[in-house]
């Protein structure tokens, strides 16, 4: 098997001294209920690490009887709120504290502290969201040039999609300059794919859409939403035990492939563009 040479050249991702980890995870539907128990496996593991990590659930929406089947919940479960739903089963199943937030998404929900390692797992299908997480990257200060504050975007279409993560709204490319020790910052998913802000005809108010249309719209593959969730599962890990080589990763499970794009100055550079 031929080894991708970026990989073998690729730097890993640095990050600055902190005492705790603070995960949120925006959006519990299609990919965030999936991922919701591997936040919680990661977290409780790092716990018995010696590294104290908190977890927040935020989603305004109820279990519908259409989620059941295509999303990580049960019939008993319908008519429930998604982020109190899934933090109260797995605060039980797991004995971790989960904070449950049933609201759209403010910035201002993720605490930024000096000491603290901020992971913001972005599951939404919507521009609207996915702006308001981009800001909290806007909102941190960095400590000798290192982030603190990191931000992974989960999206997909019918049978794709892919993972990003980054830590600075920027386009200027001396601010992604490696440091002697190795990579310490990456573009926001926002910034490597600015589409992600564009508003979908379906989030459009004046969208004309029939329900029959917006149904086909959001038709999706049974296994996407689980995939998706694997691999920002990986990510997650990666990031808080100081693994992380690549900073993208592009899928289609119809086709059966999947392609990282990996820490590089040259693949930086490239993704601002």
């Amino acid at each position: 098997m031929k080894v991708n040479s970026d990989f073998v050249k690729a730097s890993t991702l640095r990050l600055p001294h902190y005492s705790k980890i603070d995960i949120t995870v925006v959006g519990l539907g299609g990919t965030g209920s999936w991922l919701a128990s591997s936040v919680v496996r990661i977290a409780r593991s790092l716990q018995e690490l010696g590294k104290p990590t908190s977890i927040t659930f935020v989603d305004p929406d109820i279990v519908e009887a259409l989620n059941v089947s295509r999303q990580c919940f049960c019939d008993t479960e319908i008519g429930s709120n998604k982020a109190f739903t899934l933090a109260l089963r797995y605060s039980l199943a797991w004995g971790m504290n989960i904070r449950a937030i049933a609201s759209p998404f403010n910035h201002r929900m993720v605490d930024i502290r000096m000491d603290t390692l901020s992971i913001v797992l972005g599951c939404v299908d919507n521009a609207a969201t996915r702006r308001e997480i981009s800001e909290v990257l806007t909102d941190q200060w960095s400590f000798d040039g290192l982030h603190k504050v990191w931000y992974i975007d989960c999206g997909n279409s019918r049978s794709s999609g892919q993972v990003l993560i980054g830590s600075l709204n920027s386009r200027e490319p001396g601010g992604y300059k490696f440091a002697p020790i190795g990579c310490t910052r990456l573009p926001s998913p926002t910034i490597q794919h600015p589409e992600l802000l564009l508003p979908l005809p379906e989030e459009l108010t004046d969208n004309n859409l029939s329900c029959e249309q917006l149904a086909a719209v959001n038709t999706q593959n049974l296994d996407v939403n689980q995939y998706v969730a694997s691999i920002a599962t990986s990510y997650l890990l990666k990031l808080t035990t100081g693994n992380l080589k690549q900073f993208a990763t592009y899928f289609d499970t119809e086709a059966g492939s999947c392609r990282s794009v990996y820490i590089t100055q040259k693949n930086v550079l490239k993704a601002l563009s």
